[in-house]
């Protein structure tokens, strides 16, 4: 598996594929998608097919507002691949871009589900949950601490 930044158009069918799996509501497009600060990072399998995605927006976030930070969203990885490591090294690429461009944390809107994933890489629950409008999932807002 190697890395690579990506448009947005390359990273929406893998977010509709994961993140709207029978779901009625499909929207994927994230407000800051197209933004050039924007990056959108994927993991790209031997047969150059993208297996997963995550997108990092320069975006603060009100639980630490005087600090430099980016927002993570869209984190997906093909269904037959989660649970094989390839979501942790994604992420920490990400993590690493993130530090790189100056961002001293890296918040997310974490589904419940995925909650021990962001616990096992460093991240720290915020606050109280919520239903997440678009999906109707209970989320949770994730914080990690870069320096």
């Amino acid at each position: 598996v190697s890395f690579r930044r990506a448009t947005t158009a390359e990273v929406r069918p893998l977010r509709l594929d994961v993140l709207r799996h029978g779901m009625a509501n499909r929207t994927v497009d994230f407000d800051g998608d197209d933004d050039p600060a924007t990056t959108h990072l994927v993991a790209i399998d031997h047969r150059d097919r993208i297996v997963a995605t995550s997108t990092w927006l320069r975006r603060g976030t009100p639980h630490a507002p005087e600090r430099s930070a980016m927002q993570l969203r869209g984190m997906a990885t093909e269904r037959t691949l989660q649970s094989t490591g390839l979501g942790g090294r994604l992420l920490r690429h990400g993590l690493d871009l993130a530090a790189a461009e100056g961002a001293e944390i890296v918040w997310a809107n974490a589904r419940g589900a995925a909650l021990d994933f962001y616990r096992r890489h460093g991240f720290t629950v915020v606050g109280t949950g919520f239903i997440e409008p678009v999906t109707q999932l209970p989320h949770h807002v994730v914080i990690a601490e870069l320096c």
